[in-house]
């Protein structure tokens, strides 16, 4: 677990990161809150801190208060490292957010066990988080976490002028799947589309269950023909690559897919860019299955 640690005094990051990669932590330094917030806005973003009291700049109470109003729903657990001493420092490092405070000159035995009880609750924090956002039966996105996604795309497609593209599939006939080999095999046969989803998709793509057996992927960079492309290998893999069940039997899934590319003019808000995607989808429903439509 990588862990954040702002103080503005070399000697004591240098025996912070020592103490840390001694018990199996990877330190992540920053000399002040500026260069904090910078390594809190990058993907790899340390969920543990540590955090000086005194430091040029904004102090680190003032630090954990910026922290703590952050509206992108991070967790982070920070301790506040500081030379004062007594009640009233311990109450406002408390009130600023901090989640532990631990004064100097410390014990490095009480600061070990201090950092694994915060890892402990960032761990648990993280298994939630996963336990909120995931389906539960085949681990993609759930709808409230592609739903968010989707809108964060939205957002970052006309910020940067980007193309953007939706992948909307539901499965062929799956309720005949559910009643000819029952309900445990249509598990099967959801989690078998998603790992196929999932080789056949970029880092950065998103699945998200939508429901049943509808799913949704988020193309992000992809314009409404190179779509296409990825619909066609997903559309073609699901058909050609069945279900094998525990007694080795077979089902063969094929899909129908609908495909929208974001149109700023066009799309006023979510709901009218999903049901472009979820036209063309019904479109290809009602002409035969097991093919892609595009949105006009």
């Amino acid at each position: 677990m990588d862990v954040l640690i702002v103080d503005d005094d070399a000697i004591t990051r240098f025996a912070l990161c020592a103490a840390l990669e001694e018990w199996g932590f990877i330190p992540v330094v920053a000399e002040n809150a500026d260069q904090a917030l910078e390594k809190l806005a990058t993907e790899t973003t340390p969920h543990l801190l540590i955090i000086d009291w005194s430091m040029p700049g904004m102090s680190g109470p003032d630090l954990c208060k910026h922290i703590r109003e952050r509206e992108d729903g991070q967790f982070f657990y920070i301790l506040m490292l500081t030379g004062k001493e007594g009640n009233e420092a311990i109450i406002e490092a408390m009130e600023a957010g901090a989640d532990d405070f631990l004064s100097k000159p410390f014990d490095h035995r009480v600061l070990k066990v201090r950092i694994a009880a915060g890892s402990r609750i960032v761990r648990l924090e993280q298994t939630l988080n996963q336990l909120a956002s995931r389906d539960a039966l085949t681990q993609c996105w759930n709808r409230r976490m592609i739903d968010e996604l989707f809108a964060n795309s939205i957002a970052e497609s006309t910020r940067k002028h980007s193309a953007f593209s939706l992948m909307v599939l539901d499965i062929d006939h799956f309720k005949a799947v559910n009643d000819t080999y029952g309900h445990a095999a249509g598990d099967t046969a959801l989690k078998h589309m998603v790992n196929i989803l999932n080789i056949n998709l970029r880092e950065y793509d998103q699945v998200g269950r939508y429901g049943g057996e509808e799913f949704v992927v988020l193309l992000p960079a992809t314009d409404q023909n190179e779509a296409w492309g990825v619909a066609e290998r997903i559309r073609s893999a699901i058909q050609f690559q069945p279900t094998i069940l525990g007694d080795n039997r077979k089902i063969d899934l094929t899909v129908s897919i609908g495909i929208a590319e974001f149109d700023r003019n066009r799309d006023a808000n979510q709901s009218a860019f999903f049901e472009r995607a979820d036209k063309a989808l019904y479109t290809a429903k009602q002409t035969g299955r097991n093919r892609i439509v595009s949105s006009n």
